[in-house]
C-alpha cells in the first residue's frame, strides 16, 4: 500500500516557481532575443541588465563609444574618459523595450581635485510590472516586485599627457519575489589621445558570481576596445569598437556623427555579431542630438529586426557660472572730443595813453598876450606824460597775444577701434587654480596651450583666452569642438 506524499506548501511552490523565473529574468536581455548556439554559453550569466547600454548618443552610433565617450555617461562606456570633465554634470536616460520593460539611469559627475581627479555616481534601475502570485490551487496570494538595481561609484584622473585611467565600483541587487541576490563588481578603463586619434579599452563587471538560492551565476564580464577620430574640423566624427562578451559572440560596431549645425548632430551606426548572421541585434541604428548652451538632449532608435525596437531618450546638463553664458563687454570707442572755439583774434594792443599831443593854443602874439599864466603852466606837465607813457606800455601789449596763440591747440579726433582678430575664451572660473586645471586638461587632450592666458574679468571671475584667429569661422569651429567635449567656450572679438 502506498501512502501519498504531503503536498508542498504554498510558499514552497511560489519559491520554486520564482526561482526558475529569476534565472530567466537575469538573461532576459539576451536569451529571448538571441538564438541558442551549442558552442556558446548563452544566458549562462546573471545581472545581464548591467550590459544595457547607457546614453542616446552612443545608441545612435550603434554603441561604438569606448574611444569617444564624453560627459557623465562615459562612466558606463569607459570610466577613464571622465578625466576630461571640467564642470559638474548631471545626466539621465529612459528606455522602453517589449512594452512592459523599462530601464532608468541617472548619474552625476564632478571634478574633485587635481590629485583625485573626477568622481561620479550613478543608479541603474531595470524593472517591469509586478507579478501576481498564486498558490497550488491558483488562488491569488499577492503581487511580487521584479527589479534589478545597480549603484556605481567611479573615479578617473589623468596620469600623463593625453593618457587617462578610471575605475568603477558597483553594488548589485536583483529581486524577483522571494528570490534575490546581492553582489559587487568593478570596471577598469583607460584612454589615450595620440595625434588627434583617441583610443580606449575597458574591462567591465569583474567580480564574484551572484548566488540565487545557493546556485552561483557569473557576472556578464565584457572587454571593449575602441578608437575615434574627427575630420572636417571635428564636424565629422568616426568611431569603431570591438567587443568581447564572455557569454556570447564577439561583435564589431561602427558609428558616425555629423554636426549639421552648431546645435544639431545627426548620427548613424551599424552593429554586426561575428558568427551569427541572423542575430536581431545586427543592423543600423539612428540618432539625433540637440545641444543648447549647457543642455544636451539625445534620442536614439535601435532596430531589432523581427523582435522589437529599443527607444532611448537621454539628457545631460553641465553646471557652470550661470544658465546662459554672458559674453564679455566689447570695448567702446572713445567719443570724439568737441573742439573748443578758437579765441578771438586780437585787434591790437589796448590804448593805455594817447600819443597825440594836445592841440596847443595859438601862440601868443605881441599884440595879444596870453590871458592868464596858469594856462601855460597846466599845458607844460601835460605834454610830458603823453610823450613818455606809450613807450613802457607798448612792450607788454605786443608780447601778450603770442603765448595765447601757442596754448590753443585743436585736438585731433580719436580713431575708432578696429578688430584685429577673434579670441576663443573659456569663461566663468571662480579661481585661478580652477582655470589652471582647465588648461592642464586641454593640454592632456592634445590642445596647444602655449599661448593661452588666464585673465581676471571686471567682476572677479577668471577666464582662459585659449587662442586667437584671424577668421571668425575658424574661431567658431574651435569653440564648437570644445563645447562637444564638455568645455564651455565663446568667441570674443579682439579690438585694437
Amino acid at each position: 500500500m502506498f501512502t501519498a506524499l504531503p503536498r508542498p506548501s504554498a510558499r514552497s511552490l511560489v519559491a520554486r516557481r520564482f526561482g526558475v523565473a529569476a534565472v530567466l529574468m537575469t538573461t532576459l536581455l539576451y536569451a529571448f532575443v538571441r538564438p541558442a548556439v551549442a558552442d556558446v554559453a548563452i544566458g549562462a550569466s546573471s545581472a545581464d541588465f548591467l550590459q544595457f547600454e547607457v546614453g542616446g548618443r552612443s545608441a545612435g552610433m550603434a554603441g561604438a563609444h569606448t574611444g569617444i565617450a564624453t560627459g557623465v555617461t562615459a562612466q558606463f562606456w569607459n570610466p577613464a574618459a571622465l578625466a576630461t570633465l571640467t564642470q559638474p554634470q548631471v545626466g539621465a536616460m529612459h528606455a522602453t523595450w517589449l512594452k512592459d520593460l523599462s530601464y532608468e539611469w541617472v548619474g552625476y559627475a564632478r571634478p574633485m581635485s587635481p590629485k583625485l581627479g573626477v568622481g561620479s555616481l550613478s543608479v541603474a534601475y531595470f524593472h517591469m510590472p509586478s507579478i501576481s502570485g498564486v498558490d497550488e490551487f491558483d488562488n491569488p496570494i499577492g503581487d511580487f516586485k521584479v527589479y534589478d538595481l545597480a549603484v556605481t561609484f567611479g573615479l578617473a584622473r589623468p596620469i600623463g599627457k593625453g593618457i587617462n585611467v578610471g575605475a568603477n565600483a558597483k553594488m548589485i541587487r536583483q529581486n524577483l519575489a522571494t528570490v534575490s541576490a546581492t553582489g559587487a563588481a568593478v570596471d577598469l578603463g583607460t584612454s589615450a589621445t595620440i595625434r588627434g586619434t583617441t583610443i580606449g579599452a575597458v574591462i567591465q563587471n569583474l567580480g564574484p558570481s551572484l548566488s540565487f538560492n545557493g546556485a552561483p551565476y557569473p557576472l556578464p564580464q565584457q572587454t571593449r576596445f575602441g578608437a575615434s577620430r574627427g575630420f572636417m574640423k571635428n564636424r565629422l566624427l568616426l568611431a569603431a569598437d570591438y567587443n568581447m562578451p564572455r557569454d556570447y559572440y564577439n561583435d564589431v560596431r561602427f558609428g558616425t556623427e555629423f554636426r549639421a549645425h552648431q546645435n544639431v548632430s545627426l548620427r548613424l551606426g551599424y552593429r554586426h555579431e561575428l558568427g551569427s548572421a541572423g542575430d536581431p541585434a545586427n543592423g543600423l541604428s539612428y540618432g539625433l542630438g540637440l545641444h543648447y548652451n549647457q543642455l544636451q538632449m539625445d534620442y536614439a532608435l535601435t532596430p531589432s529586426n523581427d523582435f522589437d525596437n529599443v527607444h532611448r531618450l537621454s539628457f545631460g546638463y553641465s553646471f557652470g557660472s550661470g544658465g546662459e553664458e554672458r559674453k564679455p563687454e566689447q570695448p567702446k570707442p572713445e567719443p570724439k572730443k568737441k573742439t573748443p572755439p578758437p579765441p578771438p583774434a586780437p585787434t591790437g594792443p589796448p590804448v593805455i595813453a594817447s600819443n597825440k599831443a594836445p592841440k596847443a593854443d595859438k601862440p601868443p602874439t605881441a599884440d595879444k598876450p596870453p590871458a592868464t599864466t596858469p594856462q601855460v603852466v597846466a599845458q607844460a606837465p601835460a605834454a610830458k606824460p603823453v610823450a613818455v607813457a606809450p613807450a613802457p606800455v607798448a612792450k607788454p601789449v605786443a608780447v601778450a597775444p603770442a603765448p595765447a596763440a601757442q596754448q590753443v591747440e585743436v585736438p585731433k579726433p580719436a580713431e575708432p577701434a578696429k578688430p584685429i582678430g577673434y579670441d576663443v575664451v573659456l569663461p566663468g572660473y571662480s579661481s585661478r587654480e580652477s582655470a589652471m586645471a582647465e588648461l592642464k586638461a586641454l593640454e592632456l587632450l592634445g590642445f596647444r596651450v602655449k599661448d593661452a592666458q588666464i585673465v581676471q574679468g571686471s567682476e572677479g571671475a577668471y577666464q582662459v583666452r585659449l587662442a586667437r584667429t584671424k577668421s571668425k569661422s575658424s574661431a567658431d569651429d574651435m569653440a564648437a569642438s570644445l563645447s562637444r567635449m564638455s568645455f564651455r567656450a565663446i568667441v570674443v572679438t579682439a579690438m585694437r
